[in-house]
């Protein structure tokens, strides 16, 4: 969404509006006309999953969008040819009032133009308010979680905020968050929860959400974040650090006292591995065909999501060949045919 832009978006590949643009248009709507296309701008969607909730949660939203692409395209295709003459002939029109530098309304987009500076500049172009302008880049996974020694969401990172560890006594396979770690019956321990008992500590622990906030938002957004959290920074500190100086010594010493017995229960639930002695192994296994299964050809024989996109297909009826077209036998095809007679009568 873009509001009085000093030119109207040129990509023709993703979803966008544009409102009052220098260039002389009132509005502009872009919709992506190709399952490929359409592919791309949902590619985002699969990208943020995984950031947030690690990679197989990505490649599995990942599957699930390109798999309803050629759906999508022959809905945004079909909006496309009636919107495009509609705006085409709006914009004609008004165009000259909204242009700036002598329309009508450009005294309105100027002080838009202005306020949006104002603020922008305020903010700083970099991550951590530098003014650089570059965009920060954020690996993920937000939280990490391991349990019975599987890393769920993947490995950590130093952008994930928290770890959580269930069942897990190798140290080695253990989330670790730059903000909290949280432990239950995982490295020899019953339970353990490690927090910073500084300002300095907690806003490094928040630092990945100023980096997620500028890698989805823009550097903008991520320096205003970064401006919050680090204003909170120094009141959120002497709560973790009163925290820390109570549940610590509880801690502690139910670990000392139940230390032998938490080995050999985690040891009797994880196995060796999660092999064939792993209680969980069962488990684990099951999880593992799952995500292999998602992990397949989109739409083919060997994906969990083919009846699912095999029904999206046959609702639609989208044509083959990636154009993102209706077939006419396609229960929806009345639905477009309305709409082409609508975009007959507005050509005329």
């Amino acid at each position: 969404m873009n509001l009085a832009p000093p030119t109207s978006t040129k990509d023709q590949t993703g979803f966008a509006v544009d409102v009052l643009t220098g260039d002389g248009k009132v509005v502009q709507v872009v919709l992506p006309n190709t399952t490929q296309q359409t592919q791309q701008a949902l590619a985002l969607v699969g990208s943020l999953a995984g950031a947030l909730l690690g990679d197989h949660a990505g490649q599995t939203v990942m599957q699930v969008t390109d798999g309803v692409a050629p759906a999508v395209a022959g809905v945004t295709s079909t909006a496309n040819s009636v919107l495009a003459p509609v705006l085409n002939t709006v914009n004609g029109a008004l165009g000259p009032v909204a242009a700036s530098g002598g329309g009508v309304l450009a005294p309105v987009t100027e002080a838009v133009t202005q306020v949006t500076s104002a603020i922008t500049g305020s903010l700083g172009g970099g991550a951590g308010g530098g003014g650089t302008g570059a965009t920060p880049t954020f690996n993920g996974p937000l939280v990490g979680a391991t349990i019975g020694n599987n890393q769920v969401t993947g490995a950590s990172t130093a952008d994930t905020v928290a770890g959580v560890n269930l069942l897990s006594p190798n140290p080695a396979a253990a989330s670790t968050g730059q903000l909290v770690t949280a432990d239950v019956l995982s490295g020899g321990k019953v339970a353990d929860v490690t927090l910073p008992t500084t300002a300095a500590g907690v806003q490094a622990g928040l630092a990945p959400v100023g980096r997620l906030a500028g890698s989805l938002l823009g550097p903008q957004a991520g320096s205003a974040v970064n401006q919050v959290t680090t204003a909170a920074a120094p009141v959120v500190a002497p709560v973790t650090a009163a925290v820390d100086a109570l549940v610590s010594p509880i801690l502690d010493s139910a670990n000392a006292a139940l230390a032998p017995t938490v080995g050999q229960v985690t040891g009797s639930v994880t196995g060796s591995a999660n092999g064939a002695g792993s209680v969980i192994g069962p488990v684990t296994s099951v999880a593992g065909s799952v995500v292999n299964g998602l992990g397949g050809q989109t739409g083919g024989p060997g994906s969990l999501l083919a009846p699912v996109t095999g029904a999206v297909g046959a609702v639609v009826g989208v044509g083959t060949g990636g154009s993102g077209g209706i077939n006419p036998g396609s229960p929806v095809a009345p639905v477009t045919g309305v709409l082409g007679g609508l975009l007959g009568g507005l050509r005329r």
